[in-house]
């Protein structure tokens, strides 16, 4: 399982617009209407996208999301890859002690590496296909909007992330 976090914003047009006009269509300072984390889990074997929001992405809100993790697959044996975000396990002593509590094992991915986390794809898509042409006047519209796309995205047949270095990740 590889698992990240996304902070997201909500503003216009997810702070991006193009426009041919001379005139810009938004002030450039626009008003934010909210933020919030998008705690995200890639299940390597089935494609499968888990997923929750919270307000921080502190080593609380990860040891959050791990609990609920662990509520999914109570009884699987799980390893978790995840980048070197404060927050984790690898530097933060709170979120190493609850993972070794709920039985979950890590695996650090090396620094400044993003593209081996299938987890930033599924993040590029959402900021394409759900931020950048938003104008959700609330925190809850834009979370229910992310919330469809990831479900309509775990009912599809071609779900599954291409993860070159491993064998067999792409096949259904």
């Amino acid at each position: 399982m590889f698992f990240d976090v996304k902070p997201v914003t909500v503003k216009a047009y997810g702070g991006r617009r193009f426009t041919s006009a001379t005139k810009l269509v938004l002030a450039s300072q626009q008003k934010i209407r909210g933020k919030f984390y998008l705690f995200l889990a890639y299940e390597v074997n089935s494609g499968h996208t888990r997923w929750m929001f919270l307000p921080n992405k502190n080593s609380g809100c990860v040891c959050r999301f791990m609990n609920k993790v662990r509520r999914w697959y109570p009884e699987q044996e799980i390893w978790v890859a995840l980048d070197q975000d404060r927050s984790h396990p690898c530097k933060s002593r709170i979120t190493r002690r609850a993972m070794r509590q709920l039985k979950l094992h890590w695996l650090s991915l090396p620094k400044g590496s993003p593209d081996d986390n299938p987890v930033e794809t599924i993040f590029s898509d959402i900021q394409l296909m759900i931020l950048d042409n938003s104008n959700d006047p609330d925190m809850r519209t834009t979370q229910r909007r992310i919330s469809s796309h990831l479900r309509r995205r775990n009912k599809r047949r071609d779900r599954k992330v291409r993860i070159a270095y491993l064998q067999d990740s792409n096949k259904n």
